[in-house]
Order: C-alpha cells, then structure tokens, then sequence
C-alpha cells in the first residue's frame, strides 16, 4: 500500500504543478496557482514516507477550502463542461478536494504502519 500511496501522491504532484503552469495566462493566476501549488506541496509531502504524518490535517483542511468553494463557484455555472471557464475551475477544485481526502487517508495509514 505504501507504494501505491508514493506513486499516487508523485503522479498528482505533477499534476498539479501542470495546473499551476496552466494558469499562468489567466486574469486571476494567483489565486489558482496558489490553490494548485499547495495541492502540488501537499502532494509532494504525502510521497516522502518521513513527511506523510504531517500531511494528514493540511489535507483535510484543503479538501475542506476546495470543496466549498466548488460548490459555491458550481452555483454560478451555466453547463458548458467542454468550454466554460468556471465549469473547467469547479472541475479542478472538485479533483483537488477528492485528491486531498485521498492523501489524507494515505498519509494517515503511511504513518500508522510505521
């Protein structure tokens, strides 16, 4: 299970370093990069076996934050999931609240068996 959890949390690492590089052009990069980047940190945390314990409450506490607000900005979309912006931002927050729960859970187990 360790392994997995590793390989998992390395793939998602660079995931969503590519989200962070993708918003780069956006009017509101900053606050994407920023949610993104600290996806990418937790992630990275979560893949070193010596880190993992710590990742555990920060996760919770981001799958909380991107949660609520993908619900909030889901509020304001119109359906368009091929080309509306705000659909694509509730769809990255979606993915990081299900991927932080995830961690969490990893991280969680990582540190239990150690």
């Amino acid at each position: 299970m360790r392994r997995i959890s590793r390989v998992a949390s390395i793939v998602m690492t660079g995931m969503f370093s590519w989200f962070v590089t993708l918003q780069f052009n956006d009017i509101d990069a900053a606050l994407w990069s920023s949610a993104y980047g600290i996806a990418a940190v937790l992630s990275g945390c979560g893949a070193v076996t010596s880190l993992a314990h710590r990742v555990v409450v920060p996760a919770r506490i981001m799958a909380s934050i991107y949660g609520v607000w993908g619900l909030v900005l889901l509020t304001q979309t119109r359906g368009q999931w091929w080309d509306g912006e705000i659909e694509r931002e509730v769809g990255g927050l979606f993915v990081s609240a299900i991927w932080m729960i995830i961690l969490s859970l990893f991280s969680r187990s990582m540190s239990r068996s150690d």
